[in-house]
């Protein structure tokens, strides 16, 4: 009985072992880590690249004529965003068709640390798209969602807007998306598939290995 006991205190350390590696892979890369960009001198005529420098990749491409009058110097802050505080807006696009849905607050600041909430046009944002995230979503004061048309290259979200606030990545369900269906990354939910299956071989050798043990002490 020690030994069966033994047995399967090794069958269960092993598949909680296998389910942390599990979790981890099913977590949206890119969406823990956040940053700010370095902050630039507004030149005129000139286009900026903003870019986080943490390994999210997020990107705003800007050009100097859009920022608001007075602006010298100009940088980019990302943070996540706790979904529960944005739960109806989830909420909201999950009823619209919308899944795996992260929230992002982009801001731009000026020389003097002060958000720039309006500008004189559009900026491009990129961020990084993860798992099956193919669009990126506006999210309203009123927790109204606005979907965006972002493109999707290469693991990549890019859309275009005049003022920041809160943007979400997310998966559209059964919803066409314009110039990167074929760039959609599965990566990721492969490897949790393996993983899940590797689960499963292991709990089955464990649960015969435990029987085969336990007839043996039944027979002595």
């Amino acid at each position: 009985m020690k030994l069966s006991k033994k047995i399967l205190a090794g069958v269960l350390g092993v598949a909680m072992v296998a389910m942390t590696s599990v979790s981890a892979l099913a977590v949206a890369p890119g969406y823990s880590d956040y940053g700010a960009s370095d902050e630039k001198d507004v030149v005129a005529g000139e286009t900026l690249e903003l870019t986080t420098t943490a390994k999210t990749g997020v990107t705003v491409e800007v050009a100097a004529d859009v920022l608001p009058e007075g602006v010298k110097k100009v940088k980019m802050e990302v943070a996540a965003v706790d979904n529960t505080k944005v739960a109806d807006a989830i909420a909201t696009a999950e009823k619209d068709g919308f899944k795996n849905v992260a929230v992002l607050d982009i801001v731009l600041k000026d020389q003097d640390g002060n958000p720039i909430e309006k500008l004189n046009g559009k900026v491009t944002v990129t961020v990084p798209a993860a798992g099956n995230q193919n669009a990126v979503l506006y999210i309203a004061d009123d927790n109204k969602v606005s979907d965006m048309g972002a493109k999707l290259s290469n693991g990549y979200l890019s859309f275009e807007t005049d003022h920041f606030s809160y943007y979400a990545a997310a998966e559209k369900v059964n919803g066409a998306v314009d110039g990167g269906n074929d760039n959609v990354q599965t990566g990721e939910n492969n490897n949790v598939t393996i993983a899940v299956v590797a689960i499963m071989f292991i709990a089955a050798a464990g649960i015969v290995v435990l029987s085969v043990k336990a007839k043996k002490v039944r027979a002595k």
